[in-house]
């Protein structure tokens, strides 16, 4: 009877070993909710429209709907979104490459790159066309076409 248990240890053994190696290897950084929301083009989640303006100046057009209001800067890339309801910025999008870094990540990298800098995802969306990363009031998702980055969003919580 011992015979048969010894192999049944050394299997839990070997496998508690190895899923601590993997625990180890994980990055620290990886869990999102455990830093501030970053920083897209200079400009942060809850800024003004002055400090916005200071940042990346005059919008090329500026629209309302839904009970939002829209900063556009169409040659950039960017979009800074504001809720009527509340004084600072909500949601900055990304659509070009020259638009900046967001952890690591541009528009036009790999999806594996997207992975490897923001970790794995808590909610991927439509087949994987939206991959979706939260932190502490806030969401960085990704859309995805053809295995790369076309356009980052930075959503604050409601």
């Amino acid at each position: 009877m011992i015979a048969f248990r010894l192999p049944a240890l050394r299997f839990v053994r070997v496998t508690f070993v190895l899923t601590v190696i993997g625990l180890l290897a994980t990055p620290l950084a990886m869990p999102s909710a455990q830093v501030k929301a970053p920083a897209v083009a200079g400009v942060t989640l809850g800024m003004t429209p002055r400090d916005v303006g200071a940042m990346l100046g005059s919008p090329d057009r500026q629209q309302t709907s839904l009970g939002m209001r829209f900063w556009e800067y169409p040659a950039r890339g960017i979009t800074v979104i504001w809720r009527e309801d509340a004084p600072g910025v909500n949601a900055i999008v990304v659509s070009k490459r020259g638009a900046g870094v967001v952890r690591e990540v541009r528009v036009g990298d790999a999806t594996q790159q997207v992975f490897a800098s923001w970790g794995t995802p808590v909610r991927v969306r439509n087949s994987g066309r939206f991959i979706d990363f939260v932190g502490r009031g806030w969401t960085l998702s990704a859309e995805i076409a053809n295995g790369r980055a076309v356009e980052i969003t930075l959503l604050a919580a409601r």
